[in-house]
């Protein structure tokens, strides 16, 4: 792991504090609105539950909460950020969409949990744990809060296989995306960073290897639009 990549992700609730105001244009509009359709894959793999209690992490603007919640077996979703700019437009957000009696958006830490063992049925994250300092610590405690029959389902960029697909996908992320970002949000490199990050971040096998670590069990991924992002589910068993 790069370790000046390393140290930034320590703080880099900071850099997401920075960037809250134009996060939510950026995010839709440089990935073409597709991270929207994504969003929905973890409706596909909810687990054959009648009443679901969900916790997602790194929950940002809340637009995990706001996708599930179109479910009827989600009954409560609590999501936690340590940024404090995006938590405050994400409740607003939900405030506006009339769920804040079933959307609980607050501070937290995807690393160390503030949950009792065994409060959740499934636990989400989307691109998110890229971000956090120990990922692998992160999988402990999400199999911590966990019920037994739990799923965990994480949604995280990689790198394409196909060298055509690779190709176009490294000159959009290292040099197109991060001046667009950089220039629209205003902040000198929060979008070198992210993309930065997604390169240091394991993927594919590598990253089933932390969640098996971690406990679970029935591992898959499903590669999504030609292998830029990854869905990964595990089960706690």
């Amino acid at each position: 792991m790069n370790n000046e990549i390393s140290e930034r992700k320590k703080e880099s609730y900071k850099i997401f504090n920075d960037i809250a105001g134009t996060y939510d244009l950026l995010n839709h509009t440089l990935s073409f609105g597709i991270d929207i359709y994504w969003r929905k894959k973890f409706i596909k793999y909810l687990p054959k539950k009648e009443s679901i209690n969900a916790l997602d992490l790194a929950t940002g603007t809340g637009d995990v909460p706001l996708t599930l919640i179109a479910d009827p077996r989600i009954k409560k979703i609590t999501g936690l950020d340590l940024s404090s700019g995006m938590v405050d437009i994400g409740i607003e957000k939900v405030k506006k969409k009339g769920l804040d009696k079933k959307i609980f958006l607050m501070l937290g830490d995807g690393t160390n949990i503030a949950a009792a063992d065994e409060s959740f049925d499934i636990t989400t994250i989307s691109f998110g744990i890229r971000n956090f300092s120990d990922p692998q610590k992160s999988l402990h405690e999400i199999f911590r809060v966990l019920k037994n029959e739990g799923r965990v389902m994480i949604m995280e960029f990689a790198i394409p296989t196909n060298p055509i697909v690779r190709a176009v996908y490294f000159f959009y992320f290292r040099h197109f995306l991060p001046r667009i970002g950089n220039l629209v949000s205003k902040h000198k490199d929060a979008y070198t960073y992210l993309n930065q990050s997604v390169e240091d971040f394991p993927f594919g096998d590598e990253f089933l290897k932390l969640m098996a670590n971690a406990g679970f069990t029935n591992l898959k991924k499903e590669s999504l639009t030609f292998g830029i992002a990854m869905i990964y589910i595990g089960d706690k068993k």
